[in-house]
């Protein structure tokens, strides 16, 4: 259930009758968990969670449906996911998908210590069912409703050749001839591409040009290109060269450097220590020659641009780069020289002369640029797919596009073609073997990486460029191809045990006639029990008890060590072993946990205790409630706890500690620790998926069914925190270069091994600002 804190109502209504008709609504609609997004603008995109379905695992399907619905939309069929609600999808810019090959929920919270970036950059967190076949396979072959409706491009939309269509420079600057200025670079692009900007690092003595914000697509073009040579401070200016938009030089100029000259670079600069004899131009004259050269609206044209921009010290608003504008995948870029060749059929830098000429070289930019927004983006891609790019309309596109689609309008319509036929690019980083499966992986770009590291660098050039992007992190995965299968199995289960035995205490000594029905009637107050195995054969009385949540454990710790039985005091005590080393460590993660803030874990209720108004009237002296989760089993009994949200921190720090009572029953309250995802801590155990045609139920297992922790942890676990601490890394990276409101999806796929199902996990969020 949730408590809205505001809304409409008439007048007339008393404030009782308010509260009723509110109570009435929260009984009939699903309320929903708005983890971490209350303080959002309403017009930001967002996820939220039914409250009743927050424990429910999701499957792979579920989330392929969440990346369907944000990118088709209603054009081709796609269906609200039920799991979640997706708020403001019209202003969802793209949509990612990260997976953690071989990563399950066990290795998450067994190494939560080490996932810093998942926990702290994503507020949605599910369990996730393993899946048994292919991720990506299952996402781009799925088949989606109503093909007979959809499978038409919408109305106006013409269908393009995929290596048209999907082509960089398509992706940047669309299919439509536009005027000059829509071509010029934008201040994100200047800073990602190292140009010099006002208060840039580095730019604190450069020379800021006359410039207004005011271009229009006539302003005037001027091609610059200049030569440096090296000198004892590196790189300096030692030639510029700048014609007008007629091609005609207007300036060419020798420099003299400051720095005594170490290597002319003849070859390339056509410099020579003959040239510069009696130069006396400085690079302040000819920052003074440019200031008074170029008219305020005046549009500089050039090849890596920022280079000649740089070396003089200068700083212009208004550029057009021709490297930018025949783009090629992954921020590749093409010399002038080929570009010169293949488009404007002229040969520049010949090997026969000695050195550039800057002149012509600044022509030849000018030119290429003047061709570009003559002809239009599309126009230049079609003419030039071949020679420039080497690319066949039908052919594949970087080894990995194939060309025009041949789709049957009659045959179920997939998610992969859908995606192709609505314009929106797709991306595949990581492993070229996963794609094999892919029947339609022809419509999508692959890039193989080696290494996690190469994914993260090659996604952060191409980020911006595609609607869709499936990341995949292996060095986990490869990690495990070389250990044995018995041993990865052996250590799963070690660290089933590990989690288990956070939830395990050891109670007593008992008086010698006390039974296991009496001991759980004395610790289950604190939370749900899931075995109590009484140790007859020590010298005194002593339990073991498990709890179904961490809570249970810590507040039986808190209030039973001491208490007094028969004029004996029991002590309670977690079991010490080298798996519970850094147990309180791993606890005080968890209640920081942010799927934890400001929630607290009330235990000792019964039956009819569960009412929402009792918890309300108990809890809302201590501050604003936002939110009470009180779960149920699935055979209709209630749990003997509750999760309570508040509004605000300082509520948390009020109510711990304090007494809370309901009628007659105290009633025990501690910081939650149990992610809201999983209805007991022991969820992370591994489910077996048969057990002589049934399924056991863990609060079903007798005390004796218990069996005892494994040995120490597996010599690998320091090499595997390492593995996990670097791909969570990674992924810190990968989201820190998403685009503003783009849908972050990271999947824990989970495993199954030996008959036994290791659910895995699945994060979402959205890059804020």
């Amino acid at each position: 259930m949730s408590v809205e804190v505001s809304g409409k109502r008439k007048l007339e209504d008393s404030p009782e009758d308010s509260r009723a008709q509110k109570r009435a609504k929260t009984s009939e609609e699903p309320q929903e968990n708005h983890v971490a997004e209350q303080q959002l603008p309403p017009h930001r995109p967002r996820i939220t969670r039914p409250l009743e379905q927050l424990c429910e695992s999701i499957g792979v399907e579920d989330v392929w449906r969440l990346v369907q619905y944000t990118l088709l939309r209603r054009h081709y069929g796609g269906i609200k996911p039920s799991w979640c609600r997706l708020h403001g999808r019209r202003r969802v810019v793209r949509v990612n998908v990260a997976v953690l090959e071989g990563v399950t929920q066990l290795h998450f919270y067994t190494h939560y210590a080490q996932f810093k970036q998942l926990r702290r950059k994503y507020s949605t967190r599910c369990t996730l069912a393993p899946s048994s076949g292919n991720l990506l396979s299952e996402l781009f072959n799925s088949e989606l409703p109503n093909p007979q409706i959809h499978t038409a491009p919408p109305t106006g939309q013409p269908e393009y050749s995929v290596g048209v269509l999907c082509h960089p420079v398509l992706r940047r600057f669309g299919l439509k001839k536009k005027g000059m200025s829509s071509y010029l670079l934008t201040g994100k692009e200047m800073i990602k591409e190292s140009f010099p900007v006002k208060g840039g690092r580095g730019c604190e003595a450069f020379v800021c040009t006359q410039a207004d914000g005011y271009v229009t697509d006539s302003s005037p073009l001027f091609g610059l290109d200049c030569e440096m040579c090296v000198t004892q401070a590196g790189a300096e200016l030692t030639r510029v060269a700048v014609v007008d938009s007629s091609g005609h030089c207007v300036l060419d100029q020798l420099v003299k450097p400051f720095n005594p000259i170490i290597n002319y670079c003849t070859k390339f600069s056509g410099i020579t220590r003959s040239m510069l004899q009696g130069v006396n131009t400085r690079l302040a004259d000819v920052q003074a020659k440019l200031l008074d050269l170029l008219p305020a609206d005046a549009v500089l044209v050039g090849h890596s641009l920022e280079n000649d921009l740089r070396a003089l010290n200068l700083i212009h608003p208004h550029v057009i780069d021709t490297s930018l504008l025949y783009r090629r995948e992954f921020s590749q870029r093409f010399k002038l020289k080929h570009l010169a060749q293949i488009i404007l059929e002229r040969e520049i830098q010949s090997e026969e002369r000695r050195g550039h000429d800057p002149c012509e070289d600044a022509r030849a930019a000018l030119e290429l640029a003047q061709y570009f927004i003559s002809k239009g983006p599309r126009q230049v891609v079609e003419a030039h797919l071949q020679d420039l790019w080497g690319l066949s309309p039908t052919a594949p596109v970087n080894g990995s596009l194939n060309g025009s689609l041949h789709n049957n309008r009659t045959s179920p319509l997939r998610f992969g073609h859908a995606l192709h036929k609505s314009g929106q690019p797709a991306l595949f980083l990581g492993r070229s073997d996963v794609m094999d499966s892919v029947s339609s992986s022809q419509l999508w770009r692959g890039h193989y990486c080696s290494t996690d590291k190469e994914v993260v660098s090659v996604f952060k050039r191409v980020s911006q460029s595609y609607s869709l992007s499936v990341l995949q992190f292996s060095s986990f995965s490869e990690m495990l191809k070389q250990t044995p299968a018995g041993d990865r199995q052996d250590h799963l289960q070690q660290m089933a045990d590990r989690l288990k035995q956070m939830c395990v205490l050891f109670v007593g000594p008992f008086p010698s006639d006390f039974t296991e029905r009496r001991i759980r009637c004395l610790v289950r107050r604190y939370g749900d029990l899931r075995s109590v195995r009484l140790l007859q054969r020590m010298h005194m009385l002593y339990a073991v008890v498990e709890f179904q949540q961490l809570e249970g454990a810590q507040l039986a710790l808190q209030s039973l060590n001491g208490h007094q039985i028969n004029n004996k005091r029991i002590k309670v005590q977690r079991p010490v072993s080298e798996l519970t080393l850094d147990l309180e460590a791993s606890l005080a993660d968890l209640q920081n946990d942010v799927l934890n803030d400001r929630m607290i874990y009330v235990g000792g209720l019964s039956s009819r205790h569960h009412r929402h108004d009792d918890l309300l009237q108990a809890f809302s002296p201590f501050g604003p409630i936002h939110d009470v989760i009180a779960p149920a089993r699935a055979s209709g009994k209630r749990w003997r706890h509750a999760h309570i949200k508040f509004v605000g921190a300082e509520s948390i720090a009020a109510v711990v500690g304090s007494p809370v009572l309901i009628g007659n029953r105290m009633l025990s309250v501690c910081h939650a620790l149990t992610p809201p995802h999983m209805h007991t801590w022991t969820h992370t155990c591994p489910v077996t998926t048969e057990m002589n045609g049934e399924t056991a139920r863990p609060e079903e297992r007798s005390g004796d069914e218990e069996a005892e922790p494994k040995g120490p942890p597996c010599s690998q676990d320091v090499v595997m925190e390492s593995v996990m601490r670097e791909m969570d890394r990674k992924v810190g990276k990968m989201f820190n270069a998403l685009e503003e409101n783009t849908l972050s999806i990271v999947i824990l796929p989970g495993t199954t091994s030996g008959g036994v199902e290791y659910s895995g996990l699945c994060f979402v969020n959205f890059k804020r600002a």
